[in-house]
């Protein structure tokens, strides 16, 4: 049961925390050796050391993903240390909230870059190796907010809704060596949460037909799933995590 990625090597950004450690360790259970990349230092080692407590083979890269330089360099070493790469996660984000008056110039290009930009530097320096070992799997950390509409959050939503677009012309040109695939999570308990108070967590919980919060571990599920021979043919597709919050109007 424990093997949908045995001897594959993957590469997960944002591994550090959240979604990203989840399916970095959700990875390793399933036989991949794992490249966690993080701008974090800190968080980033820190799962790979749990990783090796684990027993199981990782290394850690430290990159700022919203520049080209360090996303090459990244996809570099993991060639470098591993020979191939197999499956990409691109799941690293960072955003400025505000709406598009509220938002600065410098806050609008970082989150571009991180959330949607990075994604296409990531596929320009890993297809080109995908291509020449025979195939691969992307899997695209995209949101709910690229098809709802949520208050100032001009260029995170922008971003996102680029992801979905940008997932699909991805999975149109390098078909069928590589497929690529993004989820769409709704609301997870992450480290971008702290702060948030808990009533208006609760709150947030009762706009989900499921009454709770996603943890990371029930994305990265959806992940694995996504990268691995289970979804054989699937390619192009955004599949929705989000506990019903998108799909069901609720009753007052």
């Amino acid at each position: 049961m424990n093997s949908l990625l045995k001897d594959k090597v993957a590469l997960v950004t944002g591994g550090g925390s959240g979604i990203g450690r989840a399916t970095a360790q959700l990875f390793a259970r399933h036989g991949a050796r794992v490249v966690v990349a993080d701008i974090s230092e800190a968080a980033g080692r820190q799962t790979v050391a749990d990783l090796h407590e684990e027993g199981h083979e990782a290394i850690f890269q430290n990159v700022d993903v919203g520049a080209m330089d360090s996303v090459r360099t990244m996809i570099d070493t993991t060639l470098e240390t591993y020979k191939r790469l197999d499956v990409v996660h691109s799941n690293a984000a960072a955003y400025a909230k505000g709406s598009a008056v509220e938002i600065t110039e410098d806050d609008w290009d970082r989150t571009l870059a991180v959330c949607l930009k990075a994604t296409w530097m990531i596929a320009k320096c890993a297809v080109p190796p995908m291509l020449s070992q025979g195939g691969g799997s992307i899997v695209i950390t995209g949101s709910v907010h690229s098809i709802r509409g949520y208050a100032r959050y001009a260029a995170y939503q922008a971003s996102k809704g680029g992801l979905v677009a940008l997932t699909r012309s991805l999975a149109a040109d390098f078909a069928p060596s590589i497929r690529v695939n993004a989820v769409l999570p709704g609301a997870v308990v992450t480290g971008l949460w702290d702060g948030i108070p808990e009533t208006r967590r609760q709150e947030i919980a009762q706009m989900c037909a499921l009454k709770r919060n996603a943890q990371p571990e029930e994305i990265a599920q959806p992940v694995l799933f996504l990268a691995s021979n289970m979804a054989s043919y699937i390619t192009g597709a955004c599949l929705v995590v989000d506990g019903g919050l998108t799909s069901i109007i609720q009753n007052a």
